[in-house]
């Protein structure tokens, strides 16, 4: 009875050393917002003294100015990666 534990044992430990040195990297698409969105949540938090509605709206709103940085960001790569491929 004990093997089949320890095989399940050994099993999720791996699936969670795996889980732990391969940490998903978001997509360059929601790593703008997510920063911005840390970032607001902190300055909401600030400047309301931690309302609630202050600490949501920091966030949303510094969640929706990252996401247009990232995306300004990525629109400057690609022109100067096209105007490279031309010359």
């Amino acid at each position: 009875m004990a093997y089949p534990r320890l095989l399940t044992v050994l099993a999720y430990a791996l699936i969670a050393e795996v889980a732990l040195l391969a940490p998903p990297k978001p997509a360059a698409a929601q790593e703008g917002a997510l920063i911005g969105g840390a970032i607001g949540l902190g300055v909401g938090a600030a400047l309301t003294r931690g309302s609630a509605v202050g600490v949501i709206g920091g966030a949303l709103i510094g969640g929706v100015i990252g996401n247009e940085i990232q995306k300004d960001n990525r629109r400057k790569r690609r022109a100067n990666n096209n105007r490279n491929y031309r010359r």
